[in-house]
């Protein structure tokens, strides 16, 4: 396969980008979505940067003669209603790499100003934050995360949440994520970070090699992950690895555009997973019910989409009031 030039990548990540932007994709749009992003390394650092300069867009007064750093802080609403044509012309018309290189390599030296800098996410939200040193963070919904940079070393500590890190090479100042005590060690990959309450912490590398370390573990020697594998750092156990197959991992990722995957996973555990992006709560009251396995991809915001298309398919109820949804047969 012929590999393409770095203005037709991005080219192809504009388009991609203000397609999710417009709302959400057809399941053909969305097969070809992961079929291009897995297709080369390059794909998605590009994707992340061209969703990054769209979610720009409506500030693009902040560049002006007003411009004040502290807000200039990337923002994306996976669902909300967005003017497609207009951002899509701003994407493609400006050849993305300038809005792109505006976007990683301007800012800096209004970054370095602050010794720590903090990013959160609220519920049902994602965000997408490129640092000073050409990485993509993507944080998951109701995350945060601070970014400290030294001369030595990247230093990111998770406080709370999920977040996909996209790391640029580096070999002498090393990329590393504290996650409650848990340090994740690498030099150029890409990997996420799952720090979750009453859960183990949870590593999941996309691409390249990373290094876990627990020191509070007795006997707890440094644990060396690599690409499609997870590891599971209970607070009192040594790290487990669990070597993942690469549709596992680009499913478990599809938070990042906005969806949720299920394969063959309880109601119970899908209304715990949507617990975390929507403040609408799924209840089910049958406990037999609760054991009834889904599969399939949904938006990961919209629990009562999900709950009637559950009733339809397994012929149940879906009611709906203020704040819950209740799935009852």
């Amino acid at each position: 396969m012929t590999r393409l030039k770095s203005r037709e990548v991005d080219r192809q990540a504009a388009e991609w980008a203000a397609k999710v932007d417009s709302g959400p994709l057809s399941p053909d749009q969305q097969a070809s979505l992961d079929g291009w992003l897995e297709a080369d390394i390059r794909h998605f650092g590009a994707f992340a940067k061209a969703r990054a300069v769209l979610a720009f867009a409506d500030r693009a007064k902040a560049f002006g003669p007003s411009f004040d750093a502290a807000s200039f802080e990337p923002f994306v609403q996976p669902n909300a209603s967005t003017r497609w044509m207009s951002r899509r012309r701003f994407a493609l018309s400006g050849a993305i790499a300038a809005g792109v290189a505006t976007t990683i390599f301007a800012v800096p030296q209004a970054w370095r100003a602050f010794h720590v800098r903090s990013y959160e996410t609220r519920i049902g939200e994602t965000r997408i934050v490129p640092l000073d040193d050409g990485s993509i963070v993507t944080l998951n919904t109701d995350s945060r995360m601070e970014v400290k940079y030294t001369e030595e070393k990247r230093g990111i500590t998770l406080v709370k949440g999920e977040a996909l890190f996209d790391v640029a090479k580096n070999k002498l100042r090393p990329f590393i994520v504290d996650a409650a005590g848990a340090t994740v060690r690498a030099v150029g990959t890409s990997f996420s970070v799952t720090l979750l309450p009453n859960r183990p912490i949870q590593v999941l590398v996309r691409e390249g090699e990373v290094e876990i370390k627990r020191p509070e573990i007795l006997g707890g020697a440094p644990v060396r992950l690599s690409a499609n594998s997870r590891a599971v750092a209970p607070p009192d156990a040594p790290i487990e690895t669990i070597p993942v197959t690469r549709v596992e991992v680009s499913r478990e990722l599809l938070w990042r555009v906005g969806r949720l995957s299920f394969e063959g996973e309880t109601l119970e555990s899908a209304a715990a997973t949507f617990a975390r992006y929507s403040s609408i709560r799924i209840e089910i009251d049958d406990p037999v019910l609760a054991k009834e396995t889904v599969t399939g991809v949904f938006v990961s915001n919209d629990p009562i989409g999900f709950s009637k298309a559950v009733a339809l398919s397994l012929g149940l109820r879906a009611d709906v009031n203020d704040d819950a949804v209740k799935i009852s047969r």
